[in-house]
């Protein structure tokens, strides 16, 4: 059975985000944690799409231990 382990300097770093004010240094951190987040998104989507290319591919192709001619 596995247990739960906390990422405890992820919780920390989250709390210590979500108290950022406004200010000009605040705001770039934040634009900056948000355009990474958008980027991890549409690479994770790229890999979903290559992944479903590469099920689709392996269907097409012969499977182990066929043997022709």
């Amino acid at each position: 059975m596995a247990m739960y382990r906390p990422d405890y300097e992820y919780l920390a770093a989250k709390k210590i985000i979500e108290e950022l004010g406004d200010s000009e240094k605040d705001k770039a951190i934040k634009y900056y944690i948000k355009k990474h987040d958008e980027w991890h998104l549409k690479d994770k989507e790229r890999l979903e799409n290559y992944g479903k290319f590469f099920e689709t591919l392996n269907a097409f192709l012969p499977k182990k231990g066929t043997i022709y001619g």
